[in-house]
């Protein structure tokens, strides 16, 4: 977008330079090898580009730069190149998150739902869990997407479809509660899992669903799914710092950084979250091969969807070139890729009819799929940080947190685990800060987890807390039945640990 304004004396990537190239500008220097959605080859060709629009030559007249705009981008570069944050959008219009425009699906908290909307929800749950198992919109074909039965294996986690593919996903089973007569408008809510578990996902139709038939070895027909006890959800999410990790997430402005888990970033943000809250609810729901057949998986799940568009509002990356901007491309390329070739856009099963989504029509949550959300009135002021590391170049300015740590275990192969675990970070002996990890428990057999066999965990806690005593990392399996409630380092590859403190590079 071209503007006239004066010369910006502080530019940043996000909040100004991004938005000084047009789909034009983008589409034609795409053909000649420059991505100017990239923040590292915009940085990278800075010279180059700011020599073309300071002489006129780019764009092309009528729309070459004014001598503003070209002021604007050699403070940026003057300045090296800062990322900074967008413009702090209205909280008002966040709590909406896309609701009052043209979305027609308004995804609601569950505890505000009224009678009639909770009635329709009864009604349409209650009518897919009774349909004949080989029914496309039965509850049985729906969760069984996500895993078992037949082997499918289409979900991904811990890598850069998670987001993408559980976002159709909804969109299916939606379509599936809207598939029964009477119910044609319901719309799936979320439940915030900062707030206490709901009452009325405790009761029926919502509190557990029984299989009709066998889907494998551990999990017969008449298996009703099962959970924790609610008190101890309840305790576990806050071991997990669930809260914390959701936070986190939304400070960040990259790509990696929100999700966190892949491309060196710090495992501690919205996967990490994701992660501790399937463990938490348990235990259907911390076995990744069945977890959606436990009714709360989609309320659940919603609440993810709903942070992630928020993530997208607050970074406007509601869009495809916008949510390119956030991807660091030269370190991330398969995020990169799987919004960029068409062949590694598909989302199956759900790229097939009648849904026919990819990666790239999930981008607009309101305006291809019509689909908003209500926040609860508890949000709070956004607080977008700047980027915090642990290493950056000599070259960039940076300043240091000294009263903040993270402790990283790095290098453990989650392949031999069998099924979900914990990672405890120890002082003395005792428990100060867990986190989970979500996976199936015949991690072998996932295509997606063998691709990403070897994870990382973060610990970001004040220095206080770590010092002064010994510290200690302890891995605890679900399923103890194999080596008990420790698993050895060394049958999980000798993970190592890594204390930095944290820096801001702006």
């Amino acid at each position: 977008m071209k503007t006239n304004n004066n010369p910006v004396a502080n530019p940043t990537w996000y909040g100004d330079i991004r938005n000084m190239f047009d789909q034009t500008d983008i589409d034609h220097m795409s053909k000649q090898g420059l991505d100017l959605t990239s923040y590292d080859e915009v940085k990278n060709s800075a010279s180059g580009i700011y020599g073309q629009v300071a002489q006129g030559n780019m764009p092309p007249p009528p729309n070459n730069w004014t001598s503003d705009q070209v002021a604007t981008f050699l403070n940026w570069m003057t300045n090296n190149f800062p990322k900074g944050t967008p413009p702090q959008i209205n909280l008002t219009a966040l709590k909406t998150l896309g609701a009052t425009n043209t979305a027609t699906r308004i995804r609601k908290e569950i505890t505000t739902l009224s009678a009639t909307e909770l009635s329709n929800l009864v009604t349409a749950f209650t009518a897919i869990k009774a349909l004949d198992p080989t029914d496309p919109n039965s509850y049985f074909v729906q969760a069984g997407y996500h895993w078992l039965p037949a082997g499918n294996m289409f979900c991904q986690h811990h890598a850069p479809g998670y987001n993408p593919w559980h976002r159709a996903y909804l969109m299916s089973f939606e379509n599936a509660l809207r598939s029964v007569p009477g119910c044609e408008d319901v719309t799936l809510p979320y439940w915030d899992i900062t707030t206490p578990f709901p009452v009325v996902l405790k009761n029926a139709p919502f509190d557990s669903y029984t299989l009709p038939q066998d889907i494998g070895e551990n999990y017969k027909a008449g298996y009703i799914t099962q959970r924790n006890p609610y008190p101890t959800i309840h305790k576990k999410i806050l071991k997990y710092d669930v809260t914390a990790d959701i936070n986190r997430a939304l400070s960040k402005t990259d790509w990696e950084d929100f999700h966190g888990a892949w491309s060196g970033s710090a495992n501690n943000t919205i996967i990490a979250a994701h992660d501790g809250g399937h463990n938490s609810i348990g235990p259907t729901m911390a076995d990744q091969s069945v977890a959606a057949f436990d009714p709360v998986f989609w309320f659940f799940h919603a609440n993810w969807d709903r942070l992630f568009w928020q993530w997208q509002t607050q970074m406007q990356a509601t869009n495809p070139t916008g949510l390119l901007t956030t991807i660091n491309k030269t370190t991330d390329i398969n995020s990169y890729n799987i919004f960029t070739i068409s062949v590694l856009e598909s989302l199956p099963p759900f790229t097939a009819d009648p849904l026919k989504l990819n990666t790239l029509s999930i981008i607009d949550s309101v305006n291809s799929l019509s689909v908003g959300y209500q926040n609860p009135t508890t949000i709070s002021k956004l607080n977008m940080l700047a980027k915090t590391t642990q290493t950056t170049l000599a070259s960039q300015k940076f300043s240091v947190h000294t009263d903040r740590v993270n402790v990283s275990v790095r290098g453990l192969n989650r392949l031999k685990i069998p099924g979900s675990f914990s990672v405890h970070l120890l002082k003395d002996g005792k428990v100060i800060a867990s986190k989970g990890f979500f996976q199936p428990n015949e991690v072998e057999k996932c295509g997606n987890c063998v691709e990403n066999a070897v994870v990382r965990f973060d610990f970001e806690l004040p220095l206080k807390t770590v010092s002064g005593g010994k510290l200690g990392i302890w891995v605890e399996p679900n399923d103890k039945s194999f080596v008990g409630d420790h698993f050895p380092h060394k049958l999980m590859g000798n993970p190592t640990v890594e204390v930095h403190l944290l820096m801001n590079t702006e």
